[in-house]
């Protein structure tokens, strides 16, 4: 079965769909742009991710299966290509059976590009899961 990931299961088995499969960041890596990443992040994802991104936010104490740790995704660099993450936040996890709500009617995509820079820039997750 899908495990705790069902998203990152089904992306090995069938990738993800178009249009999402050839799409990268346009958002340069500055300051700037994972600033406003972590201000999109704590305001739409840290109730349920948490603020460290390990999925231990209050929101998503109660969700079967529980929210995505984002740090698992943060440390492994071939789950972080930018199609799988923007295609991840745009569509969320109704076609997976989770509560992720899809944000692409609801963010910009800039906001979306930017919550992918912040994530994959590795900030400010500190948890547990680091062995380093």
């Amino acid at each position: 079965g899908p495990g705790p990931m069902p998203r990152h299961y089904l992306i090995t088995r069938w990738g993800i769909p178009e249009p999402y499969t050839s799409m990268t960041n346009p958002l340069p890596r500055k300051h700037a742009i994972l600033k406003r990443g972590k201000a999109v992040y704590k305001e739409h994802c840290a109730s349920c991710h948490g603020d460290q991104g390990a999925g231990d936010g209050e929101a998503g104490r109660d969700l079967d299966p529980g929210p995505g740790n984002l740090v698992w995704l943060s440390d492994v660099p071939e789950k972080q290509w930018d199609a799988y993450m923007y295609w991840a936040m745009a569509e969320g996890g109704i076609a997976l059976g989770t509560a992720m709500p899809a944000y692409k009617d609801t963010l910009s995509s800039d906001d979306i590009w930017a919550v992918t820079a912040y994530i994959q820039a590795n900030l400010p997750f500190v948890s547990q899961w680091r062995f380093f």
